[in-house]
């Protein structure tokens, strides 16, 4: 592969992530409307037809973020294990508790 086309796609793909990552941060902190059109833009491509899929993936992001806040964080940075929620539950509005984690005798 010539090394000029491989550093421009890599330039490329760095510029992509960072234009997502604060398309997302904005849309995080803002409404609902803010946050789809990042999602709509990054993760359809802005090529989502059906609009369902798009307010079912805020609703996710929003319980995720929600659930994310409920952990601890010493606990997080401790394990870093996370546990994700699933996409579709029985009760949307439910907020799930994440389990303590178990350490061992240095204290991961």
């Amino acid at each position: 592969v010539n090394s000029y086309i491989l550093k421009k796609n890599m330039m490329l793909m760095t510029n992509n992530f960072y234009v997502a990552i604060l398309g997302y941060d904005e849309g995080v902190l803002s409404d609902d409307r803010g946050l789809a059109a990042a999602l709509w833009r990054t993760f359809f491509n802005q090529k989502c037809e059906d609009p369902r899929q798009l307010e079912l993936l805020v609703e996710y992001v929003r319980k995720q973020i929600q659930y994310l806040d409920s952990m601890n964080g010493e606990d997080l940075l401790l394990t870093g294990e996370v546990s994700w929620r699933p996409l579709v539950e029985k009760n949307p509005q439910s907020i799930l508790k994440p389990h303590s984690p178990t350490y061992n005798d240095e204290g991961l």
